[in-house]
């Protein structure tokens, strides 16, 4: 094993010690060792002693009341692993009803994904939720409008175009 030197101006600040976890010899300050610290050499020694002579969850006691607490449903132990289309968990209509805002969500499981002002059929994201009163705090149903993103921009919320054909914030 190679000799630690210290550099003789600094002597008296560090102390030479040997890692607990894989015994190599390092150099820590005293002031660190007073306060019980500089056991290991590095965080990786210290994390991998910690997890094997001090990890609550591999004591008895607590393994009994993790398993009677937790049931394991993480990757394939979960029911709804994997499902896709029309077996996934928010599926309707060819929309995921678990995406979006609140008011998004009460509209798309309540209503059919058709345009209520020009009757197109449109799937996905294409479909706007329009509040009629324009407050967005009243999710009643009655106040939610599906429509498609045409008549939304168009004919619900018109808005002056610049050169380019963008919309700006001035409403026609």
């Amino acid at each position: 094993m190679t000799k630690i030197v210290i550099d003789p101006g600094h002597g008296n600040f560090w102390e030479e010690k040997v890692c607990l976890e894989c015994g190599k010899q390092f150099l820590v300050r005293k002031c660190y060792v007073k306060r019980g610290q500089g056991k290991f050499c590095s965080i990786s020694c210290a994390t991998t002693y910690r997890n094997r002579h001090n990890n609550p969850s591999k004591r008895p006691e607590v393994k009994v009341k993790i398993s009677k607490n937790h049931a394991d449903v993480s990757g394939p132990n979960n029911p709804m692993y994997g499902k896709t289309g029309e077996d996934a968990p928010g599926w309707i209509d060819g929309r995921n009803a678990i995406n979006g805002d609140i008011w998004r969500k009460i509209a798309l499981i309540n209503k059919p994904p058709i345009c209520e002002i020009c009757g197109a059929e449109i799937k996905g994201r294409r479909l706007n939720v329009h509040h009629k009163d324009k407050d967005r705090s009243n999710n009643n149903i009655a106040n939610l409008q599906i429509v498609c993103v045409e008549c939304h921009n168009n004919i619900l919320h018109p808005r002056k175009r610049n050169a380019l054909g963008r919309f700006t914030r001035e409403v026609v």
